[in-house]
């Protein structure tokens, strides 16, 4: 069965944030200098495109990890600018397919953002999952110190026992709360949803910006391509490291009528956890010991320690061949 086409969605307003220059340039991404607004999983984009169309002289971001409804939002701007092609109040939105925290921390730069909102973030509602839950106090730290002086983060949720945990972890996060109750007004898929189900009142915490968090961008590390004589790869084992970060082995395929070897390693680190392919492969030099290309993954200090440590056993291979033969 053919794979059905992508078509009919704005790609010109969706950001592959891999392939840029990290931080983002935003005033180049939009063209213009603009309040800057995130909206933090955005769903199907109801709110997002509300609130682009009623402040046109604002830009818009909004981040989602799920591709159908990125994929939906994308066709809903398409759908906007038909039969004739202008693009309305689209021009001031810009969508991206990445987690909060990653983005935060490393998109924007401190003190870009306006505001930031967040409808309905998933509670995470059994106790062994509280750690998944977003606006942790880590990361609200985070969010302060990407907002301009006097910003501030509106979040909605429909789950009472995660608002009372919000106010009790944005404590000591720079910000003034404010919370309270309120009536369906969002028009969201999952608004609709809790209000099918009998719901009528919702959670609204703001957080004003009142003091400055100091939280600098972290920033992408250059990866070294390291290079060894020899390589035997019946050999090779990857010792792993368990830490911060920490660095296992999933996978590891060769190649012989090619001299290519290729490992799958996972590298945890505090705020993300990748999956990397390394490559071991013969060059003119010996054999070259490097990330593979054609990934979508940072450049962070797990994936240097990935990338060294990778090598660090391609040498031990014939080290240790040369100590048996002698």
């Amino acid at each position: 069965m053919a794979r059905k086409k992508f078509k009919d969605i704005a790609v010109e307003n969706f950001i592959l944030h891999y392939q840029q220059k990290r931080p983002i340039d935003w005033a180049a991404q939009f063209n213009r200098q603009a309040p800057l607004d995130l909206e933090i999983g955005f769903g199907l984009g109801e709110f997002l495109l509300d609130q682009s169309r009623e402040a046109p002289e604002r830009n818009y971001v909004g981040i989602e990890l799920d591709w159908q409804r990125i994929k939906k939002t994308l066709h809903k701007i398409w759908a906007i600018r038909q039969p004739n092609g202008q693009n309305f109040f689209t021009d001031n939105i810009r969508i991206l397919q990445v987690e909060a925290d990653i983005a935060l921390r490393r998109l924007f730069v401190p003190r870009s953002l306006h505001r930031v909102y967040c409808l309905f973030p998933c509670p995470w509602p059994k106790k062994g999952h509280i750690r998944y839950r977003l606006f942790s106090r880590p990361f609200c730290r985070v969010v302060n110190s990407r907002l301009v002086d006097g910003g501030f983060v509106q979040i909605v949720t429909d789950h009472e026992p995660y608002f009372e945990w919000l106010q009790e972890e944005v404590s000591g996060s720079g910000f003034r709360v404010e919370g309270r109750k309120i009536s369906p007004r969002f028009n969201t898929k999952f608004e609709r949803k809790w209000m099918g189900e009998g719901q009528e009142e919702f959670f609204e915490l703001i957080l004003r910006k009142s003091e400055h968090m100091d939280i600098p961008l972290e920033e992408d590390l250059p990866l070294t391509v390291y290079f060894v004589d020899d390589f035997i790869p019946d050999r090779f084992c990857f010792p792993g490291r368990v830490g911060c970060p920490s660095v296992v082995q999933k996978d590891f395929l060769f190649d012989p009528q090619r001299g290519k070897a290729m490992v799958h390693l996972v590298a945890a680190e505090e705020h993300v956890t990748q999956h990397v392919w390394i490559v071991i492969a013969k060059s003119r030099r010996g054999w070259y010991v490097a990330l593979a290309a054609g990934q979508t993954v940072l450049p962070t200090p797990g994936v240097a320690l990935a990338v060294r440590m990778t090598a660090e056993a391609v040498k031990q291979t014939f080290q240790e061949n040369n100590t048996t033969n002698h």
